[in-house]
């Protein structure tokens, strides 16, 4: 009987949670990114931004988290109706947890090192750009692509989305022109969900070393840019990136 309530109770409640538990960072961040691309289209892409480095590991813990608590309650409700002494029934809860964290620790360690992918290779596949996009090299330390797309003349734009530029954007951009010449590079194209540090001064001087920055269609910042003359061509509201990048690749 004692061998029967083990398997039923604990054994295959954890084989089963363990299933529901997601096997890396990246599954389990992707599958909350790509669900909301299909409900919300290029309308979401400020909010997966935002929300790609909080998912991978806290995800993956409160997927836990959901688990344990589900099974443990569970099984307290199935040991209650035996009218077990108190002790006995603290023993069995605290086996089964045990027995949980043993094993989910293996997978958790089998996830290690296996971190979350760029949301710009995401976004790209979703929206169809998969087959002409691929990582590119390290070819400077200072320009730091997360993915190029292919166009259909063979140039190539880089591609980067996150929530700001980097700390060291200048270091970045005053990189030799005829590097990017040299990996047939066009542009360098930013998808930015923060914006409150671009001043006209450094959107100018990015704009200069082609680059080109895609803002939240009403961030007060694009909304300036808009109207200036020369800044207009580089300062791009984000519901155009995917028709713009089409218009690239053909």
């Amino acid at each position: 009987q004692v061998l029967a309530f083990t398997c039923e109770h604990i054994l295959v409640p954890i084989s089963q949670s363990l299933d529901a538990i997601p096997s890396s960072d990246s599954d389990f961040a992707e599958s909350v990114i790509r669900a909301l691309l299909s409900a919300k289209g290029e309308s979401a892409l400020p909010l997966i931004i935002n929300l790609w480095d909080d998912l991978g590991a806290y995800g993956c813990m409160t997927a836990e988290r959901v688990e344990i608590v589900r099974n443990f309650g569970q099984l307290r409700g199935t040991l209650r109706q035996l009218s077990l002494k108190e002790t006995d029934e603290d023993m069995v809860l605290t086996a089964y947890c045990q027995e949980f964290e043993r094993r989910v620790g293996q997978k958790r360690k089998g996830r290690a090192g296996r971190g979350v992918e760029s949301v710009t290779a995401v976004i790209l596949d979703h929206f169809g750009f998969g087959k002409v996009s691929e990582k590119p090299e390290h070819f400077t330390t200072g320009l730091e692509i997360d993915r190029w797309v292919r166009g259909k003349d063979g140039w190539y734009i880089g591609i980067s989305c996150k929530r700001t530029l980097r700390e060291r954007w200048k270091q970045a951009y005053t990189t030799d022109l005829n590097l990017l010449n040299r990996h047939k590079i066009r542009e360098l194209w930013h998808v930015l969900t923060y914006d409150r540090d671009l001043s006209d001064d450094k959107l100018t001087e990015m704009g200069s070393y082609r680059a080109r920055l895609y803002l939240a269609d009403d961030s007060p910042r694009y909304l300036s840019a808009s109207q200036h003359t020369g800044m207009s061509d580089y300062v791009r509201p984000m519901s155009q990136f995917v028709s713009d990048l089409r218009a690239h690749t053909g």
